[in-house]
């Protein structure tokens, strides 16, 4: 009966008009009838189709089919078919085949290191291969290796050492510190084990140890390392501030400004790594409206889970860090959060502890920090591209120059930083910082994050209160700090660097040369006269920059004698050094302005409404400072510096003052004599006419002067009584 039905409902797809006759009891009278008949049913299935097809699966197929047929009005033609069910059947699960050809020899070691790590190693394998070939005349550089005693390994470091050339025979910058020469050592060691397939004896690491001590006294290493001068909160405020409202430095758009001060406020609050904070994407971020559990407004929260960390074997967990918007802040240019009137009219659903605010899909592969590049002459956001490590870097430089900072401030001093807070806190334990931090265990912060300049040992001894005040001005990157610091070299110095002799020697090659290349102009002398130019440049440049550090370090020292002598010969007053606010330059576009003004308001009604009416309008400053085109980086010649001889103060304190300064400030004359007399003839004065107060610096003697005398009627230094109301004289 069930083959009968089956080819029942065959007959009934070619023939419609049939199908259309049979009635409803029929349809429900065939199906119970090839249940019945199940086991004749799944014999003749499997004489044509697969011997897998059980007695159980028959049953259940045909149960399904009695359900399908009680259905009223259920057509016999809806039924599967005999081939439809054979098609089934031979879609069944096969567990996969062997495939032969994945060997673990055709995975690249190093596929999941990082960039940094294959830099570092390379750093190792490339002076191998030259030692190999020029030293050793050995073609194999890793059968050598493998061949490698300890001396042979001993004779390589050695020759590192005195390494000058590297890749395309540019200038090595050789080993400084001795930290420096132990990571190649541990990047050989890990070359060597590779290598070999085996580890290296134990006795021959003591030994190579013993060598590696010998030529750091050899050579002269610095073997201490770089001090870990920690940043807070109050050294970055004015960090982002010189970012805003300096025109010493310039970008392409303004939104450069923006990312740069983001980035550095996501590194002081989350203690991360640069890469992590300059690789987030809009997908790492999640936005939502918090219920308030202090009660009022709901709260505006970020959350990001930076992904890009130090992985080990491309597996680790990831921190997530949400910010939760503090209202009643200070300074708004170390605020990551975005308040905008359209915001405050949302609200968390009853029954609800947050309202999400998703992004846009299309956004998720977008960067935070995205590239910002010209084209054409045009700048363009590049946002499917991160910011590159030079580009920050170079910025983040220029903006520590202008600060006057002795030491360039690079991001890993967050890490000590926040670290150190974290450490000190009392309800983080050591478990969270090293989770936070992302830290095995505590002898990774103690190595190489506690800061080691200790402040606290007096109150410690006296059985004092800790002063915190004093550890963090102390123990910061701004101890140094002095904007009298030179960015430039000056002529002088630019002397100096060319009677060098590694210069000198570069520029008579290069004359050498050209003489040869002019009596016989041939393309082989063409190309060495070139090489010999661009080896010319690369030096002086070289040598410059490496003075340039020489001149800013010793600044310090040598200044501190002029200011010494100055303030006990009378020459520097205290009120000299009074602080005033440094204006915007006079160039400064309303824009900019515009954007400092209202980034660095002060609250004037602590109120919940005025509070969000300062965010908003800082909001308002940013948006169209963002797009704003600012020319790109400065070019061409810098305005000249001004001369020692044109400071009155300096030339005091320095006992070099010239003839003329000498003549103008003679003992015989009163001092009222004196201070008209310099006020008269010298280009740049340094008394103000009008009171008479001294300065130091011209350039503080216009911020004085602008503000409290440009209103004046009268002129004092004239003393004719005469009113000379908006005309100069």
């Amino acid at each position: 009966m069930a083959r009968a039905w089956y080819h029942d409902s065959d007959d009934s797809v070619k023939d419609d008009s049939s199908t259309e006759s049979v009635s409803s009891d029929t349809d429900l009278t065939e199906p119970e009838d090839g249940y019945s008949g199940a086991e004749d049913s799944d014999v003749d299935l499997s004489e044509t189709q697969d011997e897998t097809f059980s007695d159980a699966d028959s049953m259940e197929y045909d149960d399904e089919n009695i359900a399908d047929a009680e259905e009223p009005g259920t057509l016999s033609h809806e039924s599967p078919s005999i081939k439809e069910l054979a098609i089934s059947i031979n879609q069944r699960y096969e567990d996969p085949a062997d495939n032969p050809t994945q060997n673990l020899s055709d995975i690249d070691p190093d596929f999941n290191k990082s960039g940094n790590t294959k830099k570092l190693r390379s750093r190792v394998i490339d002076p191998l291969h030259r030692f190999c070939n020029v030293k050793v005349r050995e073609n194999k550089p890793e059968a050598a290796l493998r061949r490698a005693s300890a001396d042979w390994l001993y004779r390589f470091l050695h020759w590192c050492c005195r390494l000058r050339h590297g890749k395309d025979n540019r200038v090595c910058k050789g080993y400084g510190s001795a930290d420096s020469l132990k990571t190649d050592w541990k990047y050989l060691r890990v070359y060597y084990q590779a290598t070999k397939k085996r580890k290296m004896k134990k006795s021959m690491a003591a030994r190579l140890r013993t060598g590696i001590a010998q030529l750091i006294v050899e050579f002269k290493l610095r073997t201490q390392p770089r001090k870990n001068d920690p940043v807070y909160i109050e050294d970055m405020i004015p960090f982002n501030e010189t970012i805003l409202r300096t025109r010493e430095k310039r970008f392409y758009l303004g939104i450069q400004r923006i990312m740069l001060c983001l980035v550095l406020m996501l590194g002081l609050f989350t203690a991360g790594r640069k890469t992590a904070i300059l690789k987030l994407q809009y997908k790492h971020l999640r936005l939502s409206l918090q219920r308030n559990p202090h009660g009022g407004p709901p709260v505006l929260s970020i959350d990001i889970e930076p992904e890009h960390i130090k992985t080990l074997l491309g597996i680790k967990a990831l921190n997530t860090f949400s910010f939760p918007e503090i209202i009643y802040g200070v300074s708004l240019v170390f605020s990551p959060h975005v308040s905008m009137d359209d915001m405050r009219r949302l609200f968390v659903m009853r029954g609800c502890q947050q309202l999400e605010l998703p992004l846009k899909k299309e956004m998720d592969e977008y960067y935070l920090f995205c590239k910002v590049e010209e084209i054409d002459g045009e700048p363009h956001i590049v946002r499917d591209q991160p910011m590159s490590d030079g580009v920050f870097y170079a910025a983040i430089k220029s903006i520590s120059f202008i600060m006057g900072l002795l030491c360039v401030f690079f991001y890993h001093q967050f890490r000590f930083g926040t670290g150190k807070i974290l450490d000190k806190t009392g309800w983080i334990s050591d478990s969270a910082r090293n989770l936070i931090m992302n830290h095995a265990d505590t002898s990774t912060f103690v190595k190489h994050y506690r800061p080691r300049n200790h402040t606290q040992m007096q109150q410690v001894v006296f059985g004092m209160d800790e002063d915190e005040i004093w550890d963090r001005t102390l123990n910061n990157m701004n101890r140094n700090k002095d904007k009298r610091r030179p960015r430039f070299l000056d002529d002088t110095e630019k002397a100096f660097v060319e009677s060098e002799p590694e210069l000198q020697e570069a520029i008579r090659e290069l004359d050498y040369l050209q003489d040869i290349y002019e009596q016989n102009p041939i393309p082989e002398f063409a190309s060495e006269v070139a090489l010999a130019h661009k080896r010319v440049l690369n030096t002086r440049q070289r040598l410059r920059y490496k003075r340039l550090g020489q001149v800013r370090r010793e600044f310090g020292p040598k200044q501190a004698v002029i200011d010494t002598n100055g303030q006990l010969d009378g020459t520097i007053l205290p009120e000299d050094d009074a602080a005033e606010e440094v204006p915007l330059d006079d160039n400064t576009p309303v824009i900019q302005v515009t954007l400092v003004e209202k980034l660095t308001a002060v609250p004037t009604v602590w109120t919940l409404e005025g509070e969000w009416q300062r965010r908003s309008e800082g909001v308002d400053a940013i948006i169209p400072y963002c797009d704003f085109r600012e020319g790109g980086p400065l070019r061409g010649r810098r305005k000249q510096k001004r001369s020692i001889n044109d400071d009155y103060a300096h030339g005091k304190a320095l006992k070099k003052s010239t003839e003329e300064e000498n003549n103008t400030f003679s003992s015989t004359k009163t001092k009222h004599e004196q201070e008209q007399e310099h006020i008269r003839t010298t280009k740049k004065p340094l008394i103000c006419f009008q009171c008479g107060k001294k300065f130091t610096q011209h350039q503080s003697l216009l911020r004085h002067f602008r503000p409290k005398h440009l209103n004046d009627q009268m002129c004092n230094f004239c003393a004719d009584r005469m009113e000379y109301l908006e005309r100069m004289h």
